[in-house]
């Protein structure tokens, strides 16, 4: 059974790649003015500015080698793409995999969705999901190991998009996991020290460096015809968090409120009934219900500040689902329990959990957009609808 579930996820994950692959070669035709490809393009040529170090990086490889922007941008998103499935699959064959698995696999929210909501694909949100990512799954042998990884991973992931910061928790709780399980080391003062210095240098630059950036010098680094303060993700460079949190707040209204909190619960669910962690493990504060709810909790600014809700779910679910299969990698899940529950759940409860959750709707990527239907199906007859062109 195993075996079998492993082909199923294995060409899943082929097909989601595979179509992924075809979608970011079709965008290349609204290279540069393509929203998504605005924000690879922020560097530093007019001065520090936040999420500008990968496009700076970008803007030397094609200085040094001559190589098209359009390409070197395409490269990066591939193999980030490429690296986020494998270390998926590398994760998924560690792990005994079931029903629960299969349902969360499946969920739009989670690998589908990027080319379910095409307005998502080829976002740096891939890199800062794979960073972390990589970060969850090195064995570190010592606690000072663990804190210089955290430095070096957390600051490139925020140099590259500031959404980072905003998972700041999740960073903390793979060390506190890793800490308490594996290497069992005493933490000392001067961790804590190192952490909030990282924290606290990134802090600076992304709130005080930035606002001395010249938006024009980074323009004309590229001599790009139309390209304006005003083009694609340029816009949002100067916006303060004032401004940002106004625009939100004047576009919600109780409908997507309702719908995200729907979509949260739906996501969440089958997470909450059939698991839990073991009982020598729990205590007041580490239990499932504090590990979502700190989640969810540390989430809501985002919503007040980003107008791409259906990101944000995006984004969550991926780094809430990470945290998760680290905590069955170590053994802190119950496995008789989720065993139990599965088995005892009766089949028709089992599809209908499975087509109400994976099958029918998921979230489009604006605050102000419906809910999308069918997600897995138009996905497929999106993809064929290409190949015929």
């Amino acid at each position: 059974m195993k075996t079998l579930n492993n082909k199923i996820y294995i060409t899943y994950f082929f097909y989601i790649f595979i179509t992924t692959v075809i979608y970011l070669n079709f965008h290349l035709y609204e290279f540069p003015d393509k929203y998504v490809y605005t924000d690879w393009l922020i560097n530093y040529e007019g001065g520090f500015v936040r999420r500008g170090l990968l496009g700076q990086i970008i803007f030397e490889i094609s200085n040094i080698f001559n190589i098209e922007i359009s390409l070197i941008i395409l490269y990066f998103q591939i193999i980030s793409y490429f690296l986020y499935f494998l270390l998926f699959i590398f994760i998924f064959l560690k792990i005994k995999t079931n029903f629960f698995w299969f349902v969360i696999i499946f969920s739009p929210i989670l690998f589908l969705y990027p080319i379910a909501e095409l307005e998502a694909l080829g976002r740096k949100d891939i890199l800062v999901i794979s960073l972390f990512l990589i970060f969850s799954l090195i064995n570190y042998n010592s606690l000072n190991s663990l804190i210089l990884a955290f430095i070096c991973f957390f600051s490139l992931s925020t140099l590259i998009h500031e959404i980072t910061v905003f998972y700041i928790f999740h960073y903390l709780f793979i060390i506190y996991v890793k800490n308490r399980f594996i290497i069992k080391q005493k933490f000392n003062y001067f961790y804590f020290f190192y952490i909030l210095i990282c924290i606290l240098s990134l802090l600076y630059l992304a709130l005080y460096k930035h606002n001395f950036v010249v938006i024009e010098d980074i323009l004309k680094s590229y001599n790009y015809e139309d390209f304006t303060n005003e083009s694609g993700s340029f816009s949002h460079i100067k916006p303060s968090l004032e401004s940002v949190f106004l625009k939100t707040i004047n576009n919600i209204s109780l409908v997507p409120i309702i719908r995200i909190i729907l979509l949260i619960f739906l996501s969440l669910f089958p997470i909450l009934f059939f698991n839990k962690i073991k009982e020598e493990y729990v205590d007041k504060y580490f239990n499932l219900k504090n590990i979502i709810f700190a989640s969810i909790l540390l989430s809501i600014p985002l919503y007040l500040l980003i107008f791409d809700w259906g990101r944000i779910i995006y984004i969550n679910y991926n780094f809430l689902i990470i945290i998760l299969t680290q905590l069955f990698i170590i053994k802190i899940f119950d496995q008789e329990f989720l065993d139990k529950k599965i088995k005892d759940l009766k089949k028709i409860y089992k599809v209908l959990m499975f087509i109400l959750i994976c099958l029918s709707f998921s979230p489009k990527i604006l605050v102000t957009d419906d809910l999308s239907s069918f997600p897995l199906y138009r996905s497929v007859i999106k993809i064929i609808k290409i190949s015929h062109i």
